[in-house]
């Protein structure tokens, strides 16, 4: 389950939840963890749920930025 904002680290299950979407487009398992716990770090600290769009938003800025 997620995690509010204040807590210092996604917990392991949302983690491996979130590794998977890319693990299943074909990234190698360790790098999909680390995008994972990025991306769940970032929503942490700007208080935004974690979903496909807020995703999609964080891969395109991340792209541009």
């Amino acid at each position: 389950m997620w995690d509010p904002p204040g807590k210092p680290w996604p917990d392991p299950e949302t983690v491996e939840l979130w590794a998977s979407l890319w693990t299943a487009a074909g990234l190698e398992e360790s790098r999909a963890k680390a995008a994972a716990l990025e991306f769940l770090i970032h929503c942490q600290s700007t208080g935004e749920e974690p979903t496909i769009a807020a995703l999609n938003k964080w891969a395109h800025c991340e792209s541009n930025g």
